[in-house]
């Protein structure tokens, strides 16, 4: 049970040369963009995986450092980097405890990551977002809202090219879902950290105010923060 066959079995995070991962770029870049300084900066991209959207940024003329505790995705960021000729800095690091100095980054990014976090450990994430902060910088998170998604997400509806989802449950205190994938071939388990929109707001106030919003889809959101 764990993210390492999920990530395996779906490309839409992993393989930046995937239509399923072109597309998550170019959905989400140009929202990020409407709230990202025409003069560039320094960017962090945190919980950066393979490193789509840092490669996205520097292309445009960012300064970007992509930082993942998982090392086979900063490996795999780098090979990445190594055949673009890239000069991202990508950096194996906990989101909790940023080897970072204050006030480093013009903007902090994190897509798609929050499920991997309890509570106190998000509470975590965002202090120390507003620590490496510049005070006049920009915090830009993108999630999905679990709470409105699980009671719409049927069984049986298919995942990628050759997923279903067999089966979900949650725990009692309806904090943790545990998703269950199934193929023709094999099947695995993962758990996901239950996060809704309001807990979300409701956290980055003790750190952040509110900039903006967009919703994108059905279930996802877009939030810029400025820290307090």
């Amino acid at each position: 049970m764990g993210f390492k066959e999920y990530y395996r079995a779906f490309p839409t995070y992993t393989k930046i040369e995937s239509k399923e991962y072109k597309g998550r770029v170019e959905t989400l870049g140009p929202i990020l963009i409407k709230y990202m300084n025409k003069n560039r900066g320094k960017v962090l991209d945190l919980a950066c995986g393979v490193g789509g959207f840092s490669f996205f940024l520097e292309d445009l003329g960012f300064d970007v450092v992509g930082l993942d505790n998982n090392p086979e995705m900063i490996e795999a960021a780098k090979r990445y980097a190594e055949k673009r000729s890239s000069k991202v800095n990508f950096v194996v690091g906990d989101a909790k405890n940023l080897p970072f100095e204050n006030n480093s980054f013009d903007y902090v990014i994190f897509i798609d990551s929050i499920f991997h976090f309890t509570p106190s450990e998000l509470n975590q994430v965002f202090k120390e977002v507003k620590r490496v902060i510049k005070p006049e910088g920009r915090f830009l998170i993108y999630f999905t809202d679990l709470r409105e998604l699980l009671p719409n997400l049927k069984e049986r509806l298919v995942i990628g090219e050759k997923y279903w989802v067999n089966r979900i449950t949650t725990d009692t205190s309806e904090r943790i879902a545990t998703i269950e994938f199934k193929s023709e071939d094999d099947e695995f388990r993962v758990e996901f950290n239950i996060w809704g929109k309001t807990g979300v707001e409701l956290l980055a106030k003790l750190y952040f105010t509110k900039e903006a919003e967009e919703k994108v889809g059905g279930y996802s959101y877009l939030i810029v923060y400025n820290p307090k």
